[in-house]
Parts: structure tokens; C-alpha cells; sequence
């Protein structure tokens, strides 16, 4: 019989909180049972004696595997991913601002449209600018000039 029922079977996640580089090896050790090191061991000799098949093995884990439920750690692989979601989150709360304040700091419809509109006529132009110098026949002697 299974040493877990059904109800309380274990699931594999990465462990950040006890990571040296990313968290696998803390997650499997943690879902087998079996001690850090000695998981990080086996996984050194993987790597030596693969090849390093094991690295492959090792970052699609990466990216297959959840993160443990509650972990707080910013070490490793996830000290970016966990910044980049706090970054996130400052830059959603700085736009909470209401409708009247935001009409208070800002300039009126009519001037942003008049500014969109001049922004969008300077691309135009310089858009027709381009096509006129690919059709034209100086683009063809530049590249002529340019094969010699």
C-alpha cells in the first residue's frame, strides 16, 4: 500500500526558499523525502558524468515546475520573476487614480488630440519621404554604388 493516500498526495514543486540556483533540486529532495545535498550531489554527478544532459533536464524543470505555495524567497531563478511581479504591482497602484484627478494633472482632450495629430503627421511624412527614396532612381544607383 502507497505511503499516501489520495487525498494527501504530495505534489512537485521548486523550492526558492531553499534554492542554490533555481529551486529544483530543493523541490525534488523536499517531494522525495531525501536531503537537499544529497539531491544536489547526484545532480552534480548527473551533469558530470551525462555529458550535461542534466542541465537541459534541469531548466525545463525550471520552467514546468510551480513555485512552492507560500515561498518568500527572491534567491536564484526567481529573484526576477518575483521583482519583475512586485514592479508590476507599483506600477498598477500608481494608475488608481480617479477620473478627477486625472483630468486635474492633464492637459484637455482637444490638446492631446492636436498633439496626437501632430506626432501622427510627422510620421506620415517622414513615411513618405522613405517610399519616395526606395522608388526613386538615386536608391538604385546608391545600391549600384554600394555591390561595387
Amino acid at each position: 500500500m502507497s505511503s499516501y493516500s489520495s487525498g494527501s498526495r504530495k505534489a512537485l514543486y521548486k523550492d526558492p526558499d531553499q534554492a542554490k540556483i533555481c529551486g529544483v533540486c530543493a523541490g525534488v529532495a523536499d517531494f522525495l523525502g531525501l536531503e537537499k545535498w544529497l539531491v544536489r550531489i547526484i545532480a552534480v554527478s548527473f551533469f558530470l558524468f551525462s555529458g550535461g544532459t542534466i542541465v537541459v533536464a534541469y531548466f525545463v524543470a525550471n520552467f514546468i515546475l510551480d513555485i512552492k505555495p507560500g515561498s518568500k524567497s527572491t534567491k536564484g531563478c526567481f529573484g526576477l520573476e518575483r521583482r519583475r511581479q512586485k514592479k508590476n504591482a507599483d506600477e498598477n497602484a500608481k494608475y488608481k487614480a480617479s477620473v478627477k484627478e486625472v483630468w486635474k494633472k492633464s492637459t484637455a482632450p482637444s490638446d492631446a488630440l492636436q498633439t496626437a495629430e501632430s506626432v501622427f503627421e510627422k510620421i506620415e511624412n517622414r513615411l513618405q519621404n522613405m517610399e519616395s527614396y526606395v522608388t526613386s532612381n538615386k536608391y538604385q544607383l546608391d545600391k549600384e554604388f554600394d555591390k561595387l
